[in-house]
């Protein structure tokens, strides 16, 4: 046993054979300048927190520093009602929804405050105390009888419900709507997609759901008297108001510090770049925008007669291009176009896809890493609360036994961020979440808990692609980086205080190529690392970024045998994926939940990897990763247009120094892998639903950039998919890969593949067979014997 002890808690931790005592210091330190006060010891070396330079980060610790002096102080109701128009969820009977405005302290004095940047810099009461406000929305079964125990956060996505409407098969941002989702077996189509509720997944089971406001630039909805759910009004997007900082060594004088925001052109009426921040005044004189072709090309200053400046009222969301944003930027494009000095920063002379950078002076940071404080002490709160301090009852007491925690893409970054930066202790040194559920956030993390934050920006190939937040520690094992020589890992704080959660990490392929998923289970150097007990790691094989749905894919695409049209004026050649893989969401999410409650075996991960030969470097060759060349087979079917090309192009990553602006880039690079192919270009290694295991086109993780927009670049979040032929006639030469009917034969071999690839899944519990209203394996068989009836396969036997 390990005894853990410092100033608020003593504890006794299992693991290990040896003893030891690790004493915990005060985490406290100067976000104003100057050394830290504080240290944390743990039986390695001092960990200080940093001192401020342009940009503060979050602090270089690894030993846990829990923040014990906050709370919930008001959990102000605006109004409830029945949700989905008072429809009925099986035992769990009908749902209510909540809305309601928390009101929250932080003492700023607290010994572990240097966690949170800035807070020390933020103005207190006369009690000493900072306070925030933030909006929380709920659902919970009418009855609290027959909820099952469970609360469910969902972390919302730049203020949007993604993860609920997925698990559900319904439509996001709805509490009102209620239509259940089908595939049909026709060749007419037919397919309802889900709306509201959908299928009714969650609220079948009686879970409790709960969304916050957690991303500080996102302003409130619930900050009036009151708000209901109607026909017109389906959801209050949850914002948060977080304090300014301020100097606080200085007079309170406001802080001020340079900033860069961006704008990548990709449609011909783009020309206004918002900012995020209030420019600082007096300095636009100062302030200058640039142009560059990519993220590694040089930037050329664009002329200052060929932009304006328009400053906004800052009531709307951060980033925006309207009057009420913080700013923005007026482009003549043009004009920019039209000047040699910037042929450089162009693509055969045109700016379509090229970055423009708006740098500047800004003005009252706000304290964004209170968004996790918020998510921690509110889900406190409403697992073991009562009533708030003015008497307001918490509507969820003595309901909640279990918690997990939720969210997908920016959301599955936060759900990371959260457990590294070492949250999920509450004031009570209690583990807040049992369960975590990140989705598609590979190895990222989020640019929150930083002074000039931008929570909503992430790194990717070609945007934003030195955003803070994708630096070490990448996975769950704690380990020695090769580049920084740091030790660290995801887990490393919740170890050593015992508040470690269960975790349920999902990527598809557009994590490998864009958020560099490999690094989540390798060291940096291209080596495979251990996936420690409490964690799964599962890659869904051959789908998009955000898991989409089964009924709505059938409706956008009946006949996976064509290649669906892209306009012209698109950034890129390829249609994205349409492979479904909510299915798979549902059956992890229940996984996660027995795992948690002990009524279920976790099951195994499916994750590439190094040594099984599932995992390897690319070159600009695609025979790297073992698969056939493709460039030739044009998604338009005409020979001579493009195909779908490699060439090798990710999302790399150096290690940055972040605590500047822009972060300095080192030259060192880590050893980034992308899943290897089969035959038929498909990935070989991860979890595959029935389109990828039956499949009837090549699915790519990556889509390129077209000439004209930046060509070879990858293009944002989007897949590639280019259909396979009908049959061996129908194969455009230069195509390597087998037909339809060289791989199943005819139409009945074809819904015979997809019956037994079910069957499969439901065996192994990837899949489930009409649980909880998520009859998965009755939809994909009739969705197979619609794909046999569309007209591609009328060519078949």
């Amino acid at each position: 046993m390990i005894e853990i002890t410092d100033r608020r808690v003593r504890r006794t931790v299992r693991g290990g054979m040896a003893m030891a005592v690790v004493l915990l210091a005060a985490c406290g330190g100067s976000d104003d300048g100057g050394d830290a006060s504080g240290s944390a010891s743990y039986g390695g070396p001092t960990s200080r927190l940093p001192a401020a330079r342009s940009a503060l980060v979050p602090p270089d610790i690894t030993a846990p520093c829990t923040i014990t002096r906050s709370a919930i102080e008001r959990f102000d109701v605006k109004g409830s009602g029945l949700a989905f128009g008072g429809a009925s969820f099986g035992d769990a009977g009908t749902y209510t929804y909540t809305l309601a405005e928390a009101t929250a302290t932080v003492d700023g004095a607290d010994e572990c405050a240097g966690t949170i940047v800035d807070l020390k810099n933020a103005a207190p009461d006369a009690a000493g105390n900072v306070r925030y406000r933030f909006d929380v929305v709920l659902l919970a079964p009418t009855d609290a009888a027959r909820a099952n125990g469970t609360l469910f956060y969902e972390v919302t996505n730049r203020t949007r419900s993604l993860l609920v409407p997925a698990l559900n098969e319904g439509s996001g941002n709805d509490l009102f709507g209620n239509v259940r989702p089908q595939v049909v077996a026709t060749a007419s189509g037919g397919d309802v997609a889900g709306v509201g509720a959908g299928n009714g997944f969650l609220m079948n089971q009686g879970a409790s759901i709960v969304w916050a406001g957690w991303q500080g630039d996102q302003p409130q909805t619930l900050a009036g008297p009151t708000a209901a759910i109607t026909a017109t009004q389906r959801w209050y997007a949850p914002g948060m108001t977080l304090p300014v900082a301020v100097d606080r060594a200085n007079g309170d004088a406001p802080i001020t510090g340079q900033v860069q925001d961006e704008l990548v052109a990709d449609s011909a009426t783009a020309n206004l770049l918002g900012t995020y921040y209030r420019l600082a005044p007096g300095s636009l004189a100062t302030a200058t925008l640039t142009v560059r072709r990519t993220p590694t090309s040089a930037p050329v200053t664009v002329a200052r007669s060929l932009w304006t400046y328009t400053a906004g009222s800052a009531t709307a969301p951060a980033g925006g291009t309207g009057t009420d944003g913080y700013g923005f930027v007026t482009i003549d494009r043009a004009a920019v176009r039209a000047d040699a000095a910037n042929a450089a920063a162009l693509d055969g002379g045109r700016d379509d896809g090229s970055i423009y950078q708006f740098n500047y002076t800004a003005v009252e940071p706000r304290v964004m890493g209170l968004g996790f404080l918020a998510t921690r002490d509110l889900v406190s709160f409403l697992r073991h609360g009562t009533a708030d301090a003015a008497g307001n009852r918490n509507p969820l007491a003595g309901r909640i036994r279990t918690t997990l925690f939720g969210g997908i893409s920016q959301s599955g970054r936060y759900v990371r961020d959260y457990l590294w930066q070492g949250f999920n202790a509450d004031a009570q040194n209690r583990r807040v979440f049992d369960g975590m559920f990140p989705l598609v956030g590979g190895s990222r993390k989020t640019y929150t808990n930083y002074r000039w934050s931008k929570p909503g920006d992430y790194s990717r190939q070609h945007e934003t692609h030195y955003t803070p937040g994708d630096q070490f520690p990448f996975g769950y094992a704690t380990l020695t980086d090769p580049l920084s020589g740091r030790t660290d890992g995801l887990l490393a704080k919740c170890t050593l205080d015992a508040t470690c959660p269960k975790v349920v990490q999902y990527d598809s392929p557009i994590e490998f190529g864009g958020a560099r998923a490999s690094l989540v289970a390798t060291d940096g150097a291209g080596n495979d690392v251990a996936v420690p007990d409490n964690v799964r790691l599962f890659y869904a094989n051959g789908t998009q970024h955000s898991p989409s749905l089964l009924a709505a894919n059938a409706r956008t695409q009946p006949d996976m045998t064509t290649n669906r049209a892209v306009a012209a004026t698109a950034p890129t050649y390829a249609p994205n994926v349409q492979n479904a893989s909510t299915a798979l969401v549902r059956a992890l999410y229940l996984n996660l939940e027995g795992w948690v409650n002990g009524t279920a075996q976790p099951l195994a991960s499916s994750w590439p990897s190094a040594r099984g030969g599932t995992l390897a470097v690319p070159t600009a060759s695609v025979a790297s990763l073992g698969g056939p060349d493709l460039s030739a087979v044009a998604f338009t079917g005409v020979a001579g247009t493009p195909g779908l090309r490699f060439n090798g192009v990710y999302n790399t990553l150096s290690l940055n120094d972040e605590r500047v602006i822009p972060s300095a880039v080192s030259s060192k690079l880590y050893v980034v892998q992308l899943p290897t192919l089969d035959a038929q270009g498909n990935d070989v290694a991860g979890v595959k639903m029935p389109d990828a295991s039956v499949p009837l086109a090549t699915f790519k993780g990556y889509s390129l950039r077209r000439p004209g927009f930046v060509a070879g670049d990858q293009y944002g979040l989007n897949g590639s998919q280019l259909a396979f032929a009908v049959t061996d006639a129908q194969r455009q030469p230069g195509d390597p890969r087998r037909s339809v009917q060289g791989l199943y034969g005819s139409k009945a071999g074809y819904v015979d593949a997809v019956d037994r690839s079910v069957a499969d899944l439901v065996a192994r519990g990837l899949m489930l067979d009409g649980r909880f209203g998520a009859d998965d394996a009755a939809s994909y068989r009739a969705r197979a014997r619609s794909q046999s009836l569309q007209p591609g396969f009328a060519a078949l036997p």
